[in-house]
């Protein structure tokens, strides 16, 4: 007797499970982000040069007289405009154009105030690695190339233009805010910019920006 009812009731426990399988609503997770491809981004920021000394002898040079450099700045609001493509989750390229800033010396002589100013943009290039850290959020790294323009500017008035190629890095966060629109935080550092003229100093770029991915 004992043994008909516990057949019994696991008989019922089974049927009774069956019966919730059944009637328990399917969840689905949603689809992970697809965010690979070609996209575009633009960018502001500041740049700041560690090393900014200018070179005075070639100020001096062009004035013909000695000179007391009064300021030396090497700050300045900084852009870009990038194309890139990721190939994954991990792995992307990615080039354009930058303003990459400024040096500008004041100084002073036997003839008056003089003041040099060396322009430094041109065309860049990089590698870049992503870590996502969630399914609309990724930390990058970039390493690459510049092909930088320096323009030297004075009001003697003097001009001369040198262009050299150096490597700068970049780490930054990377959050997409819709499937196509992504935002950026990044702080790049881009080894001796500068000039003969100007002299030359690593930079360090804090920007935000914001960018466009063709789906």
């Amino acid at each position: 007797m004992r043994m008909k009812i516990l057949v019994a009731l696991l008989a019922a426990a089974a049927g009774t499970s069956a019966v919730a399988q059944e009637k328990a609503p399917t969840v689905s997770r949603p689809k992970a982000l697809d965010n690979t491809g070609l996209y575009v981004f633009g960018s502001l920021g500041v740049s700041q040069g560690n090393d900014s000394s200018a070179s005075l002898a070639r100020a001096e040079s062009v004035v013909g007289a000695p000179l007391t450099a009064q300021t030396v700045e090497a700050k300045r609001y900084n852009g870009m405009a990038l194309v890139g493509y990721r190939f994954n989750q991990y792995f992307g390229i990615e080039g354009g154009y930058g303003d990459l800033g400024r040096i500008t010396l004041r100084a002073s002589g036997a003839g008056g105030n003089f003041t040099s100013v060396t322009k430094i943009r041109g065309p860049l290039a990089a590698l870049v690695g992503y870590l996502p850290v969630s399914d609309t959020a990724s930390v990058y790294g970039k390493f690459g190339f510049v092909w930088a323009r320096n323009k030297y500017e004075t009001g003697e008035p003097f001009e001369a233009s040198t262009s050299t190629t150096r490597s700068y890095w970049g780490l930054g966060l990377q959050v997409h805010l819709t499937p196509n629109l992504f935002g950026r935080l990044e702080y790049t550092r881009f080894n001796n910019l500068g000039s003969t003229y100007s002299g030359q100093g690593a930079y360090n770029h804090y920007a935000a920006g914001v960018g466009y991915l063709f789906q």
